[in-house]
Formats: structure tokens, C-alpha cells, sequence
């Protein structure tokens, strides 16, 4: 796992380390990238968000270098990545691609199920109630799946639009939180 310069591991490291056989390691890893999230915004934006936001956002920008998306399916497969991940977010170092600003569309195509379902809804889990969010789904058990989700979380479903090899759904979050 990622190491200092000193050749000492970090805190971060040393953490898993020693919680990995915990009961519910996995939960804390989603709310450790959550949480680093919110430190790479604060640090590089200067603005404080809620963990759900934070990380909605960074999702949102799709960084291949930084496959959020993907190590929440697992957390526990991907300890060195989300442990080099959190150190990296103190650094100050902008995130190419995320920016404070909501982005209007999530790109899910090529993501199988469940992790399409998975990512949408933590997405809009930090999205702005009232905003729409285009949301591109590949055909077959996603385009059934993903919005059945979303509307089991409060969500509703605007639109479907068939494109070019791929569905476009169209989605918004309840102005009340009922």
C-alpha cells in the first residue's frame, strides 16, 4: 500500500491496515472516499460540501485516473487506490474535470448492472432537488433497471429517448424532501 517518503505508511494506510477484517470495513472505505471528496473540493475550490455532494460531483466528472465509481462496487479490492486517492486530496492538486459547478449529464454507458443503478443513485443523491440530469444507459437491463432505481429513491423520470445505440434518460429530484 501507498507509503510516504519516509518509507512509513500513512495514516490512511495504517488505518486499513488494522480495520481491514472489521465488520463493515467496506462501509467506512465508501465514507473515507466520500469524506476525501469533500477535503479535494475544500482544498482546491475553497467551498465545504456534504459528503453526498462532494462525491456526486467528482463522479460526475468520470476521471479515469480516479475510478470512484468502480471502487465503491468493492471498496475492499481497491485499499491502495482510495488510500493514495485520500492522500492526494490533501495536496491541493486540482482534479481535472471536477469543478464546483453541477454538470448536466452522466455518462453510464460501457458500466454493467448493478453498477449503473449503484452510481446513478449516489450521484443523484447529491444532486440539486429541482435540477434535471440527462443520464446515458445502454441498452437492455439498464435502461429497464437504472430508472426503476431512481424512482424506488424519489426521483422522477422525464424522459426516455432512444439515440444512436443507447438510451438517454432524462431525471430530476423532488424540490421537497418529502
Amino acid at each position: 500500500m501507498d507509503e510516504r517518503n519516509s518509507g512509513e505508511p500513512s495514516s490512511v494506510v495504517k488505518w486499513m491496515l488494522s480495520h481491514r477484517d472489521d465488520a463493515g470495513f467496506g462501509d467506512a472505505l465508501k465514507s473515507l472516499i466520500s469524506y476525501a471528496c469533500v477535503e479535494w473540493l475544500r482544498v482546491t475550490f475553497g467551498v465545504q460540501l456534504a459528503p453526498e455532494d462532494a462525491l456526486s460531483r467528482v463522479m460526475l466528472a468520470d476521471l479515469p485516473a480516479y475510478p470512484v465509481g468502480r471502487w465503491l462496487e468493492h471498496p475492499e479490492r481497491h485499499c491502495e487506490e482510495i488510500a493514495a486517492f485520500c492522500e492526494k486530496a490533501k495536496s491541493g492538486e486540482p482534479l481535472p474535470g471536477v469543478t464546483v459547478e453541477v454538470p448536466d449529464v452522466l455518462d453510464l454507458r460501457g458500466v454493467v448492472c448493478p453498477g449503473n443503478a449503484a452510481r446513478s443513485r449516489l450521484v443523484m443523491s447529491g444532486y440539486p432537488r429541482g435540477r434535471v440530469l440527462k443520464i446515458d444507459l445502454d441498452e437492455g437491463s439498464p435502461i429497464e433497471n437504472v430508472p426503476g432505481a431512481l424512482v424506488a429513491d424519489g426521483c422522477s423520470i422525464l424522459s426516455r429517448e432512444k439515440k444512436d445505440g443507447f438510451w438517454e434518460i432524462s431525471v430530476v429530484k423532488p424540490l421537497d424532501s418529502k
